[in-house]
């Protein structure tokens, strides 16, 4: 189904009296550890509300994740489950609550912590899983100063551990897609940048292979070497106009924003010419993402930050 399908079809996953669990999430070591809470009914009716409050707004306009976008207000960005295999299977993992052990509070668990999980199941087939980040800090004891809990007519210091839990949810999976309200806590949630940079070297070598880039050695060492490089590479690599961007389109660019980029010839061939300096960096990758861009209606040049394509 379509993602907006999806949404509409959403309320179906608080139809009538639907399972809640909540599991938290943590990297011990090289795995994600996850473990489930004992909930008593109330509690689990909080989070069931949580749930339901995340639920986006009719009028929400929906765009396909991509990491150097800004989504605006009213927007709610997606990716596609079947795309993403290795959030697919977290996701799997997560919605089998049953298998999952019980928390018990352990330091080494708690010192880790890195999100939770919602889980709302209409059904034992189907699951909407809603996630927030999470973290030790969350525990009061772990937090700088120390609690003052009244009890009694005075005041007891606080020494069981106590967690706190807010209404807020980062994303949430549903329909065979996960939809992001916060892409700074998907990334944090899903290692995001470790895949990048696990990638890296393999997405500068598919833009070396369309763009002809000078001093390529220099672009390869910084696209592999720099998260932010890394992350905007991958955005490059995936557009669908790169196979099509010539010379004397980049040219043409490069005279219309005059920009600080040069095009040298080697070896009987044009270049662009990559240079490390940090203030020329960010040039080369700024024009293949076509951040350049003119008002027709004020004849007005921009560098922007984010953008989407008109669907026609």
């Amino acid at each position: 189904m379509p993602p907006q399908q999806a949404i509409q079809n959403l309320p179906q996953a608080f139809a009538g009296n639907p399972g809640v669990n909540v599991l938290v999430a943590a990297e011990p070591g090289a795995d994600v550890v996850l473990q489930r809470l004992n909930l008593r009914q109330d509690l689990a009716a909080e989070f069931l509300t949580a749930a339901q409050e995340a639920r986006p707004d009719e009028n929400v306009v929906l765009r396909p994740y991509d990491p150097g976008y800004t989504p605006e207000w009213n927007e709610v960005c997606y990716i596609d489950l079947a795309e993403h295999a290795t959030i697919a299977e977290l996701i799997r993992q997560i919605s089998q609550v049953q298998q999952a052990e019980l928390f018990r509070e352990q330091d080494e668990i708690v010192d880790h912590l890195r999100f939770y999980a919602i889980v709302v199941s209409p059904n034992a087939q189907r699951h909407a899983v809603f996630l927030r980040t999470y973290s030790p800090k969350k525990e009061l004891t772990r937090r700088a100063g120390f609690a003052a809990l009244f009890n009694r007519g005075h005041y007891d210091k606080v020494d069981t551990k106590i967690f706190l839990f807010d209404r807020q949810i980062d994303c949430f999976s549903w329909g065979g897609y996960l939809f992001i309200y916060s892409i700074g806590a998907f990334q944090r949630i899903f290692d995001y940048f470790e895949e990048v940079r696990a990638k890296a070297d393999e997405t500068v070598t598919a833009i070396l292979a369309q763009i002809p880039i000078s001093n390529a050695d220099a672009f390869r060492a910084a696209g592999t070497g720099q998260m932010q490089m890394m992350s905007k590479l991958a955005q490059i690599a995936r557009k669908p106009y790169l196979n099509r961007v010539t010379i004397r389109d980049i040219r043409r660019t490069i005279e219309a924003f005059e920009l600080d980029v040069q095009i040298v010839v080697e070896n009987g061939q044009e270049k662009l010419l990559f240079e490390a300096n940090p203030n020329k960096r960010w040039l080369i990758l700024k024009m293949l993402d076509d951040d350049f861009l003119g008002s027709i209606m004020t004849d007005q040049k921009y560098e922007v930050n984010s953008k989407s394509a008109l669907v026609r």
